[in-house]
């Protein structure tokens, strides 16, 4: 007898508990029945996807033993796989779209209006009900006002700008649970990741009991302001080292080599900057974010990654919303200058006075010791 309504059920392969113990189906004592099957499609950017990872509380919460499998693209794959709460992750490809058609879901979940994700929940829902965004005769279709307010703030900039918000209130108001708090992101990074980046950190900075502050240089192509430039960081550092004795950690991926050499080069010779690149695995740059005991970086993967991990973090706001990011309960310092009138712009700019060139290095350094608890 095979139990396929068990979440450990992998069908063509045995699941993990036989490998592990050759349990079997009629005696097995890892049996976990599910109850409903639920689909979330998520395929934005990474930093979009796990932030979208605090809702599965709530929306677990709101079905009987839910099997959750997630749907998104090849590069969040990774992340999706450890995020805790999830039975099965779910990437985007052509045999995949079979799957999901034929899934059985008792509720899709698509809460981005974009119409690639809104299509995919319509083709996977069937009868069932779509929460977020599906498609009629080919339109985006809102399942109710909340989700419908969602879409014009993304269509109106001037509505994004007023909006005062949280990521995590709107969309825990298109689920249905406006009064809801909801928790930072959890995710589970493998042992043997971790300690490869303990190790690879201590390498750089050998012998030293100094506290670490992590500075994540990226900022992404899309909207480059989003942090500060090479000479930006580079200051928050001259300032960090005037005021404290600290090793201070270059971080990003491969994209922010050029920027991070930059730095660098211009501490050459300083024993306490050094920087640490991960490629693209995601689950050894979350854990080189953990070596670290305070964080400077911008809305990015960086900040959500820190929230997931209870990491304290400075984080500077310029094109994006400042009152959209979740500060869950102080673990993120939210950082902008206050004299421009044009944050939020979802844009790049050529002005001389912008939203990244204005902020004080010397707050932010004092910032981030605060948050290091050595100020």
């Amino acid at each position: 007898m095979i139990r396929t309504d068990c979440r450990h059920f992998r069908a063509a392969k045995p699941c993990v508990f036989n490998k592990i113990d050759g349990s079997e189906c009629p005696s097995c004592h890892h049996l976990s029945p599910f109850g409903e099957r639920i689909l979330i499609i998520k395929l934005d950017a990474i930093g979009d996807v796990l932030r979208s990872a605090c809702l599965l509380p709530a929306i677990a919460a709101r079905h009987d033993r839910p099997y959750i499998a997630w749907l998104t693209r090849p590069q969040s794959a990774e992340l999706v796989g450890m995020m805790r709460g999830l039975d099965e992750t779910l990437v985007l490809a052509p045999d995949t779209l079979a799957r999901i058609a034929a899934g059985g879901w008792a509720r899709v979940y698509s809460l981005s209006n974009d119409l690639p994700s809104a299509a995919l929940a319509t083709l996977a829902a069937g009868s069932a009900k779509v929460v977020g965004f599906s498609l009629r005769d080919g339109t985006i279709l809102p399942s109710n006002d909340a989700a419908a307010t969602w879409l014009e703030l993304a269509a109106f900039d001037r509505l994004k700008k007023l909006n005062r918000a949280t990521y995590q209130a709107r969309m825990l108001a298109i689920l249905g649970a406006e009064a809801e708090a909801v928790p930072p992101p959890a995710l589970d990074v493998p042992n043997s990741v971790r300690q490869e980046a303990a190790a690879r950190v201590a390498s750089l900075f050998p012998g030293s009991r100094r506290h670490r502050v992590g500075i994540n240089a990226g900022a992404g192509a899309r909207w480059p302001k989003k942090m500060l430039d090479e000479a930006g960081i580079a200051r928050v550092i001259e300032a960090l080292l005037a005021r404290a004795d600290i090793d201070i950690l270059l971080l990003g991926a491969e994209a922010e080599r050029a920027k991070v050499q930059a730095v660098l080069t211009r501490f050459a010779g300083e024993p306490r900057v050094a920087a640490a690149l991960t490629g693209g695995s995601i689950a050894a740059f979350v854990a080189t974010l953990g070596e670290v005991g305070a964080l400077l970086c911008g809305d990015t993967l960086a900040l959500h990654a820190a929230t997931a991990i209870g990491l304290p973090t400075v984080a500077v706001f310029g094109p994006t919303s400042l009152p959209e990011i979740e500060d869950f309960d102080g673990l993120v310092s939210k950082v902008a200058v206050e004299d421009l009138d044009c944050l939020g712009c979802y844009g790049d700019c050529d002005k001389e006075r912008h939203c990244m060139a204005l902020l004080d290095p010397v707050r932010l350094a004092g910032m981030l010791l605060a948050r290091l608890g050595t100020s």
